[in-house]
């Protein structure tokens, strides 16, 4: 599958985070966005701007701005 920006995975398609870049780097590895992290786009926030995603059984909103530093893969059902 092709790697996209995390903004372009549609929601709740699980993906797996490819790349992370920019310079909010380690702030992403911190919340838990790097390479092989399996990530869930939940919902987007009212007024747009804003995406919700689940990584390790937490909520985290990121601002598309922010998310799209982080290139992914569709990971489909079953991973």
């Amino acid at each position: 599958m092709a790697v996209k920006k995390l903004t372009e995975i549609p929601t709740v398609c699980p993906c797996l985070v490819r790349e992370v870049s920019g310079e909010e780097r380690l702030r992403f590895f911190d919340l838990g966005f790097f390479r092989g992290s399996r990530v869930l786009p939940m919902y987007e926030c009212t007024g747009g701007g804003t995406r919700v995603y689940r990584v390790k059984d937490t909520l985290i909103a990121l601002r598309d701005r922010d998310a799209a530093q982080i290139l992914a893969e569709e990971a489909g059902s079953d991973g």
